[in-house]
């Protein structure tokens, strides 16, 4: 039994036309011209679109055909008919559709005989495919947590320090005393985060250059200060998508934000099993793997302040506080601008 409220159907329609193009079985280019559109008789017609030569008249219902849905669009169609006389709507052929997840074959001849074309869809596909054209949503969908095999940021400059306008990872390994796959992992995640890049030769990005400037150089090289930390808490805030790390980093103090209704400090265990289902990773990751994954975006969530741990237990920190609210209001901008 579908549940849902018919003005969501529509919203589809209205905001999705090349899946409504696709339902309608309608070639060429489509756009529309009235939603909710009050008529003479007093009707109010769901959706009215404009093609190259006509206008089209689409009735959406979320429930089986019935007899008065066709008499309710016959009805609609000499509304526009009326409006066309009156020179209130363009002058052009009307086709009119009614579209039901169900047609009785009495319901769907009586609207050929009446012109009226039966549309038969399916809201699953329509709720399913919707979902994955949103653009915020697909590229969140895409996104996993990266694993390069760094357990802290901190190892990280041990390259970043290291560069030099452009240099090769070659030269890096030799200067870091490091093997050549080490610094291809370290340079793969100081990526992902927007540190650096790597083609055609490795070079600071303007953030790295930041967040290299933002050192205390009486510190020892394993050290992040606070303004590092702020350079990187900001970039992530406002590029939520950017890469795989990134996500990894904002889920492992979103699980944390999250759990807290439930259990504060958070218990390692119940951190781990969330972290694999908020990542998409349920069904990639044995249990190991899936320990390992949060503990390691954790320990980058503490090291940026983020976070906080107390034996085998989580807390959020006043900056992980103000860090998870500021992303999620971003992040709801960002989806906000793609439906």
């Amino acid at each position: 039994m579908l549940e849902i409220r018919e003005s969501q159907i529509e919203d589809i329609f209205a905001t999705q036309l090349d899946e409504t193009k696709r339902i309608l079985s309608i070639r060429g280019d489509i756009s529309l011209i009235a939603r909710q559109k009050r008529l003479p008789s007093g009707g109010i017609l769901d959706l009215l679109f404009l093609s190259l030569d006509s206008l089209l008249l689409v009735e959406v219902k979320a429930v089986g055909s019935k007899k008065i849905f066709c008499e309710q669009v016959v009805q609609y169609r000499n509304d526009l008919l009326s409006l066309q006389k009156r020179k209130e709507i363009p002058n052009f052929p009307i086709r009119a559709y009614l579209v039901c997840p169900q047609f009785l074959d009495e319901h769907k001849q009586f609207c050929k005989e009446n012109d009226v074309v039966p549309v038969l869809f399916s809201p699953y596909e329509l709720l399913k495919n919707y979902y994955f054209k949103v653009k915020a949503i697909s590229s969140l969908i895409g996104l996993k947590p990266s694993n390069h095999g760094l357990w802290n940021l901190h190892l990280l400059n041990r390259i970043l320090y290291l560069i030099r306008e452009e240099t090769t990872s070659e030269d890096l390994s030799r200067l870091s005393n490091l093997s050549e796959s080490t610094v291809s992992s370290y340079l793969s995640l100081s990526t992902e985060l927007g540190l650096t890049v790597k083609k055609p030769k490795v070079k600071l990005t303007k953030l790295g250059l930041r967040y290299v400037e933002s050192r205390e150089k009486d510190k020892p090289i394993n050290y992040i200060s606070n303004s590092q930390t702020e350079v990187l808490k900001d970039f992530i805030v406002h590029n939520p998508f950017r890469s795989p790390a990134i996500f990894g980093i904002y889920s492992a103090v979103e699980t944390i934000f999250a759990l807290s209704k439930n259990f504060y400090p958070v218990p390692l265990k119940e951190a781990v099993k969330y972290f694999t289902y908020l990542t998409g990773k349920h069904s990639q990751w044995a249990a190991k793997a899936a320990k390992d994954a949060f503990i390691m975006y954790s320990n980058y969530g503490i090291e940026l302040g983020l976070l906080a741990k107390v034996g085998q237990n989580y807390y959020l920190t006043p900056a992980g506080i103000r860090f998870i609210l500021l992303l999620e209001l971003n992040r709801a901008i960002l989806f906000v601008n793609s439906i």
